[in-house]
């Protein structure tokens, strides 16, 4: 099979054969049909974390098929739509597991970072944490659900959105273009803030109600009454220093962009204003199948670039310089 592989930091993945991995017990081999390209995977890349070894074939976003089947898989069959996330296994029963946090699990396991990813033609799976992709989607728009979409749905959530509070999108991108449409499905006044025109008028069409494009947008916000949530998967720590302002009283700012850094908060714009500022990651496999289910409805849809494994790089580079109309996936 070929697979696009990380060797060394900071420089391009090369493109290789490879054996193609065969099924043992509880495992399924997945047919790779689009693997979504994420912001993780440019840290993972370039070496930002640490405690991610190389070589690795990269992408934790894979929607396929079932290729073939091993012993004791009972509930997928060859055929079958399926995609795995980031949460690639765990232990299934210490205290996170049980709670439906397998994320939070000591022996947790990562796809395309503790093990090779679907940057490749197939990918060796467990098949008790694919989950079923509904016929109705294309699989280079359910790949992005499985991170970017799962992402932002599990960080709304955390915030507990009420229908009439203003839910600022901090980056209209991968993850901003489907927080957008999530705000709005819980009858939120969506507000995207970007530094970029056409993406703000990309916003408004995906649905956000107002779209600011400016530098220090917190004296706007705050004439408006402040925001009741911020969502940010903007990569700036500094970032977060400076929006946090602009919270109104009670406000919610949820982090969900990660990088190497320290945030600074003044605790006058925590305590007096009773504001949290919220972590969220990739949620669990229940929230996946909400997700899925969404865009199964067309109530969700994941707006993508194509590009073939070969193009790997090119298409990394333009994740990198933010020219990405929203999500870029491999079609190996």
């Amino acid at each position: 099979m070929k697979a696009a592989v990380a060797y060394k930091h900071k420089a391009p993945l090369r493109i290789e054969e490879r054996p193609t991995p065969e099924p043992g017990p509880g495992q399924i081999l997945i047919r790779v049909k689009a693997a979504g390209i994420c912001h993780s995977d440019l840290h993972i890349i370039d070496g930002d974390w640490e405690d991610v070894t190389l070589p690795r074939v990269p992408g934790h976003e894979v929607a396929g098929y079932v290729e073939a089947a091993g012993p004791q898989v009972a509930h997928l069959k060859v055929g079958d739509r399926v995609g795995m996330p980031w949460n690639y296994s765990a232990c299934g029963h210490c205290d996170a597991c049980i709670e439906g946090e397998e994320g939070l699990c000591p022996d947790h396991e990562s796809t395309g970072v503790t093990v090779d990813g679907g940057y490749a033609e197939y990918l060796l799976a467990p098949a008790d944490y694919a989950t079923p992709i509904p016929v109705t989607i294309p699989y280079e728009e359910a790949a992005p659900l499985f991170c970017a979409g799962l992402t932002v749905y599990r960080g709304l959530k955390a915030a507990s959105p009420k229908p009439g509070e203003r839910v600022v999108i901090h980056g209209v991108g991968g993850l901003g273009h489907l927080a957008i449409q999530f705000a709005r499905l819980a009858g939120t006044h969506v507000i995207a803030l970007t530094r970029s025109a056409e993406k703000a008028k990309a916003a408004l069409e995906i649905g956000a109600h107002e779209a600011l494009i400016i530098d220090d947008p917190v004296s706007t916000l705050r004439e408006l009454g402040g925001a009741d949530i911020i969502l940010s998967s903007v990569i700036s720590q500094s970032e977060v220093g400076r929006l946090f302002p602009a919270l109104a009283d009670r406000g919610r700012f949820v982090l969900l962009g990660a990088a190497p850094g320290t945030i600074t908060l003044d605790p006058f714009d925590l305590i007096p204003k009773r504001t949290s500022l919220i972590g969220s990651a990739v949620g669990n496999r229940k929230e996946l199948r909400e997700v899925l289910a969404l865009a199964a409805q067309g109530r969700i849809r994941a707006r993508v670039e194509m590009y073939p494994l070969e193009q790997v790089n090119e298409a990394l580079d333009r994740v990198r310089q933010g020219n990405v109309r929203f999500r870029a996936v491999l079609t190996p």
